[in-house]
């Protein structure tokens, strides 16, 4: 599992006050895109949003209250499946009624659900961050479509897993091991097993939280410290610098990324520390496409 430093570049600086914000949300962590690229987000106090880019705000169409949502993913039908922290995966309509999709294996609660994804098989991969002590406790889960009991993917603990993200082939599971200032991967056997784990950064003295692909394949990667936006390029390794603020201002804190929006080319970056979300336009690139499995 040894890491690797990235070699750092930057690239054309991003003009923060070019960064829209987007008011009336409590603290969101994370973000998540439907089919037609539309845009949710959920608040600490349990608050569901949908997000209006068009007036660039935002709307509570459910509550979780007092419980909290972590990271989320979305079905065809507009279904949200939230990674629920008191240890389950919870199923949301667009009307905002709740089910609970998934549990742990046994039917036991994890110990701090945090972020999910679909492959193109429906198959909801699933990271659990542990109990965010000194000790290595995450885990990945596999859901079957459908939903049900978690079971173990990866078997080895793994270091905070955060965020995840398949790439276009989906020969690997790309996850942040936040405590661990590390993006890794790890491979997707022909049989759906999981194969060999490789840490491909190591960003020493940083805090990551969310990741996404654009569709040239390049990773985006939100740092909640500092407060900076990075673009990982896996072939060449290069890291390069997206956008920094070192006093908080317009980019404080963020914690995920997303594109969202008709043509998948509005950046947009969550932010626990701030009451708004981070909107960036005309980049000249648009996110890969996601699973959106029909149940």
């Amino acid at each position: 599992m040894g890491g690797k430093i990235g070699v750092m570049g930057v690239l054309k600086s991003y003009d923060l006050r070019n960064i829209i914000h987007i008011p009336g949300v409590d603290h969101p962590e994370s973000i998540s895109v439907g089919p037609q690229g539309e845009a949710y987000t959920t608040g600490t106090g349990g608050q569901v949003y949908r997000l209006n880019l068009k007036t660039n705000t935002a709307e509570i169409f459910a509550s979780t209250a007092p419980r909290r949502m972590l990271g989320q993913a979305v079905d065809a039908a507009g279904n949200l499946y939230c990674a629920d922290t008191t240890g389950k995966v919870i199923c949301l309509t667009p009307g905002g009624r709740e089910s609970t999709y998934a549990t742990g294996p046994a039917g036991r609660q994890f110990l701090c659900t945090n972020y999910p994804a679909f492959d193109r098989q429906g198959n909801m991969y699933l990271s659990d961050s542990g109990d965010w002590s000194d000790q290595i406790t995450g885990h990945i889960y596999k859901i079957p479509p459908g939903g049900g009991e978690a079971q173990p993917w990866f078997h080895e603990p793994v270091d905070t897993p955060n965020a995840i993200a398949l790439d276009a082939e989906e020969k690997f599971i790309y996850l942040v091991e936040t405590y661990g200032s590390s993006v890794s991967r790890i491979a997707i056997n022909a049989d759906g097993s999981a194969g060999a784990f490789e840490r491909v950064v190591h960003m020493p003295r940083h805090i990551p939280d969310g990741i996404a692909f654009d569709d040239e394949g390049l990773l985006w990667i939100a740092c909640h410290r500092p407060d900076a936006i990075y673009r990982f390029d896996l072939n060449s390794r290069r890291l390069e610098l997206f956008a920094e603020d070192w006093k908080g201002e317009q980019l404080r804190g963020p914690t995920d990324v997303a594109f969202a929006g008709p043509n998948r080319d509005i950046l947009l970056a969550a932010s626990l520390d701030n009451m708004v979300l981070h909107r960036f336009d005309n980049l000249g690139v648009r996110r890969l496409r996601l699973n959106h499995p029909k149940f």
